[in-house]
């Protein structure tokens, strides 16, 4: 729905830059963030859902024990990668708070937008953690 949102406004936006020449004050510089924010909150549903990409062939081949093994160890590494990145974010907001970063038009402090990708990206993080301790039920 918010991604609904933000994409409407978009549209609203280039309307009444290029029709009335005068477009939503500070919309750019809100927009990036806010689809920084929208994009890492479908992290978590994602792995949740097991909607991500993966590909099965060796797991198959090996038989079910280790199909499971294999994918404990995807949702491990998954994990792991989401925890480093969280944990970068978290040193990126860190550093626009010291710095008292704003965005341009609106004058907005721009850290905790990226505080917000920070803590979603760590509860990805935890959701994959989860998913290693349940196998898939269509596993190998």
């Amino acid at each position: 729905m918010a991604l609904l949102a933000l994409a409407a406004s978009t549209v609203v936006d280039i309307v009444m830059r290029y029709v009335f020449a005068s477009p939503i004050r500070g919309f750019v510089d809100i927009a990036s963030l806010a689809g920084a924010v929208l994009l890492a909150a479908c992290f978590p549903h994602v792995l949740a859902s097991r909607g991500n990409i993966s590909i099965d062939m060796l797991g198959a081949r090996l038989g079910k024990g280790a199909g499971r093994w294999l994918d404990r160890f995807g949702a491990m590494v998954t994990a792991g990668f989401f925890a480093v990145m969280a944990w970068q974010y978290v040193r990126f907001a860190g550093g626009l708070k010291s710095d008292g970063q704003t965005i341009p038009v609106l004058n907005w402090p721009v850290w905790p937008w990226w505080a917000a990708v920070a803590a979603l990206v760590a509860a990805a993080a935890l959701v994959a953690l989860l998913t290693a301790r349940t196998p898939r039920e269509d596993a190998s």
